[in-house]
């Protein structure tokens, strides 16, 4: 947080891009680049594979114009970190985070000119977990008409879809899962889901007897990513406002069930806020 301050803070004052280096072991030379056209931050971690994608995207959201990281070593960790990278681009880092081997080119690539990019402060998109944290920075990163993101297989981020004609509302999928992003509506044992609270651990579509479940790996940007919605529909899709009229518009053909009487959460009924985007707050 301190880190992503001082770079906020010196991008503002004197316009210049904003490099993060992270390394176990310091390439040669790290001292001396950057210093024409960049500020260069190197910062030594013990662990490489414990820089997770909340930390990259919060860095490049609040004040960072480029990191470059370290490949960790062990081959234990090569494969985690590289779903982290693989988050990052496509959450809105594409072509600002580069992974690097050994010092050669390192010193050219940190001394070359780059343009700064918009930030936002950290303390803006420091926001509840550091999930809330990753989701307010790819926000802010991606551009404002993004209101959904695909993302690799076993990304943490998804939603849950269901086959009402194969559900037979045994209700295991509630029991088992371990973040409550699903649970049961109070007037019948309807399925509810809140997409911000998916882990995509799979535990749900794994444990139904019906096989009525599935998942689909991304990550919705706009203010019902943290509403509860229905699972309802033999097409599998989520109901409530989001899913009736995109981007969270409802149609007059198709009422919205978040109005009927004696749901949880019918009441109040909450309207897309654009403004609010980058913090993940409604």
């Amino acid at each position: 947080m301190a880190l992503c301050q001082a770079a906020h803070d010196r991008k503002l004052a004197t316009g210049r891009a904003q490099i993060l280096v992270l390394y176990e072991l310091e390439p040669p030379g790290l001292a001396e680049a950057g210093a024409g056209h960049s500020d260069v931050v190197p910062v030594a971690v013990c662990k490489l594979e414990r820089i997770a994608h909340a930390d990259l995207l919060h860095a490049l959201a609040s004040g960072f114009d480029v990191i470059y990281l370290q490949a960790c070593s062990a081959p234990q960790g090569q494969d985690l970190q590289r779903l982290e990278v693989d988050l990052v681009r496509t959450l809105g880092g594409l072509g600002r985070i580069l992974l690097f081997n050994g010092a050669a080119g390192l010193d050219r690539r940190l001394a070359a000119r780059l343009l700064p990019f918009p930030s936002v402060a950290p303390e803006v998109l420091a926001v509840g977990s550091r999930r809330d944290t990753a989701r307010a920075s790819a926000a802010a990163l991606l551009p404002a008409s993004t209101g959904h993101a695909d993302l690799p297989d076993q990304a943490p981020y998804g939603s849950v879809s269901l086959d009402e004609g194969l559900c037979n509302t045994c209700s295991s999928c509630v029991w088992v899962c371990p973040s409550d992003a699903l649970s049961l509506t109070e007037n019948g044992g309807a399925l509810s889901f809140v997409e911000s609270l998916c882990t995509q651990c799979g535990l749900c579509v794994s444990v139904c007897p019906q096989r009525a479940l599935s998942m689909t790996p991304g990550m919705d940007l706009t203010a019902y990513a943290v509403l509860p919605h229905l699972l309802t529909g033999e097409d599998g899709q989520t109901g409530g406002p989001a899913a009736a009229g995109g981007a969270g518009e409802v149609t007059a053909a198709e009422p919205d069930p978040c109005s009927e009487a004696g749901l949880p959460f019918a009441d109040p009924v909450v309207s897309p806020v654009p403004e609010t985007r980058h913090t993940g707050r409604a």
